[in-house]
């Protein structure tokens, strides 16, 4: 199911469902832990004792607000005008609603609101505890190092005036939400097990006036994080948190932008919030927050694959936000083998995550890794480098990540100076891969840059002569005159000549230049295969079999964002604009209300398919768009 507006500070990740309900609710250390798992957070709105929970039929409006990473909600209920922004706190672990409500007819409203709380602390719903707090008149859920608080407060300086804890989703029990739709809540004061709360702001409103209500959460390891916090909760702090988290964002978001057309732009920024929001304090960027995916699995996207962060390090770091790119090399460094490889993916606090890649195939010990991973984290560093020229920072990492990494890239080759076999970036096919060539290639580049700027002649000529011997023997291997298109991948042995969108990446990572014929007959073949016929969109490759909406011969696969994207991008080098701003379109035209883009869109009828948002979808549409900016300037 689609997330919207998700919202972050590097230790809290909050994000609502097309409904207006929290579903993921992420906090630790370094955001690690999701707290709610997909299961929702009810709002509902009573107006003169008229009940009705909010979801998308009385949801006008559904945004980030005013290129900020503060959501704004609109809905009417009765002649009530609400407007909501939510945010949390840039500094503190604080998650905050405002709702403005405006009496828009002739007879005082009595307005009840119900928050509830929807907790399964760890991820379970085991030994968990609801209990009301007298001393913070609010509700707290807690278990083992994990607390929320959740309370109110209004321009009056009132706060909640009902609440209620009780059991969820055990025998005939559903929850204290279906408690709140009599307008009255029980009262009860605490439940452990599989629990759930409610609690209730009550206010009048008078013909034509405004009454603005704060809602916020707290989150802390321990109740003495929890009564530090609330010591300082009033009103005037409240509307401080919401001031300075606005404000930063505004400023945060202005550094870099593309001179295009004011939809685009605002695009743009939405895109950069859905990045950062993925990014932690210790440098993590999260594939996607979307915690759905869990329900199919058992396992979902909410990890670090260093090609998807690496991509979106770079992104941010050609926005202007080189903060998140420096702590993102930082991470990676720590987390390389000994050998000089990077794992297949790992959790967002550093240490190694689940992997399906196997250690043994027929029996022989190998990597499991997918090398493209290691050789883009060189490779962005190196354009972190060339963009802010930033030595101070650069050289702690020369011997420890840099050379390290391109050492085991040179070493990690066949007779015929290709790649060895690894895990192609679909995770699917075993070994040797044109987008790896390509990837690996522009790492070895950047190592012999490196190399140059540190002194290192030799290393600088071992690297890059490497490099040269890999592009030999790649024109040799995957090019075929019969085809008259290159190949995806070596397979057993033999060229796999399976048409794939990841062949951009040999113009993309400046390997192949773009208007050499190869290359034009390859791209024509995959603009030529690939375009779903219908909704429109590149497909990753012929007969993609990933999440198929149904068997059609004529559907080569489900369209995909950043697939798309690439083929932008080449047309861009290739100087062809008009396509590549077609397809930066379409890709446009197939956001979620919020600006959210899926990793998969339907082929029939355009809706998002798997995660959304992707994180690597809005990296690409974020260099897409300061590609085509920068393309079309220096050509007009």
């Amino acid at each position: 199911m689609v997330r919207y507006i998700p919202l972050g500070n590097g230790r809290m990740i909050v994000a609502f469902d097309e409904d207006y309900r929290i579903v993921d609710f992420y906090f630790s250390k370094y955001a690690s832990e999701n707290h709610s798992s997909g299961h929702p957070f009810y709002f509902g709105v009573s107006v003169n004792n008229n009940f009705k929970w909010i979801d998308r039929n009385c949801i006008k409006y559904m945004d980030y607000y005013d290129h900020t990473m503060v959501g704004i909600i609109n809905y009417n209920v009765d002649d009530i005008n609400f407007e909501n922004h939510d945010l949390v706190d840039i500094y503190k672990n604080i998650y905050v609603r405002q709702i403005t409500a405006e009496n828009k007819g002739n007879e005082e409203k009595n307005v009840k609101l119900f928050f509830h709380q929807n907790f399964y602390i760890y991820g379970n719903d085991i030994g968990d505890t609801a209990t009301y707090y007298p001393e913070f008149n609010g509700v707290l859920h807690y278990k083992g190092g994990r607390y929320f608080l959740a309370s109110t407060v209004d321009e009056s300086g009132n706060t909640i005036d009902q609440y209620a804890t009780g059991i969820k989703d055990y025998g005939e029990l559903k929850g204290t939400w279906k408690d709140a739709e009599d307008n009255e809540l029980s009262m009860n004061p605490v439940a452990i097990g599989s629990v759930d709360s409610v609690i209730r702001h009550s206010f009048t409103l008078k013909p034509g006036s405004k009454f603005t209500v704060y809602y916020f959460i707290i989150s802390g390891r321990n109740i003495y994080d929890i009564e530090e916090e609330y010591k300082l909760i009033d009103l005037r702090y409240i509307r401080k948190l919401v001031k300075r988290t606005t404000n930063y964002w505004e400023l945060w978001s202005s550094k870099v932008t593309p001179n295009l057309d004011a939809d685009s732009t605002a695009l743009f920024r939405r895109s950069l919030f859905v990045t950062r929001s993925h990014a932690n304090d210790l440098g993590a960027i999260a594939a996607s927050c979307d915690s759905d995916i869990l329900k199919m699995s058992h396992d979902g996207y909410y990890y670090v694959w260093p090609r998807d962060a690496s991509i979106a390090a770079y992104a941010l770091s050609i926005s202007g936000h080189s903060e998140t790119a420096r702590r993102f090399f930082a991470l990676m460094e720590s987390s390389m083998s000994e050998e000089g490889y990077l794992y297949h993916k790992y959790n967002v606090d550093g240490k190694i995550a689940s992997s399906w890649l196997p250690h043994v195939i027929n029996g022989k010990h190998i990597y499991p890794i997918q090398e493209d991973e290691t050789a883009l984290v060189v490779w962005v560093l190196w354009e972190y480098f060339h963009k802010y020229n930033d030595i101070g920072f650069t050289a702690p990492y020369y011997e420890k990540l840099i050379t390290k990494a391109a050492d085991f890239m040179t070493r990690f080759v066949d007779s015929d100076g290709l790649p060895q076999p690894s895990f192609d970036l679909w995770e699917e096919r075993y070994g040797v891969h044109a987008y790896t060539v390509a990837t690996v290639y522009a790492a070895l580049k950047a190592a012999s840059n490196f190399a140059n700027v540190f002194g290192d002649g030799d290393l600088s000529e071992k690297y890059l002569s490497a490099a040269e011997r890999m592009y030999e023997a790649f024109e040799e291997k995957f090019y075929s005159e019969e085809y008259g298109y290159y190949a995806r991948a070596i397979l057993d042995g033999k060229p796999d000549f399976t048409v794939d969108s990841a062949l951009t990446s040999l113009v993309i990572f400046g390997m192949k230049d773009p208007r050499d014929p190869k290359i034009v007959s390859t791209m024509e073949k995959i603009s030529d295969t690939l375009w779903v016929n219908g909704v429109g969109g590149i497909a990753r490759y012929q007969n993609d079999r990933y999440m198929r909406v149904k068997d059609d011969t004529n559907i080569p696969g489900n369209p995909w964002i950043i697939t798309t994207l690439w083929m932008a991008r080449y047309y861009l080098r290739y100087g062809d604009f008009e396509r590549a701003w077609d397809l930066i379109m379409w890709v446009k035209s197939h956001r979620q209300k919020s600006g959210i883009f899926s990793e998969q869109i339907n082929p029939y009828n355009g809706q998002p398919l798997s995660v959304s948002p992707l994180v690597w979808s809005h990296a690409e549409f974020i260099i897409s768009l300061l590609e085509y900016n920068e393309y079309v300037r220096n050509h007009s």
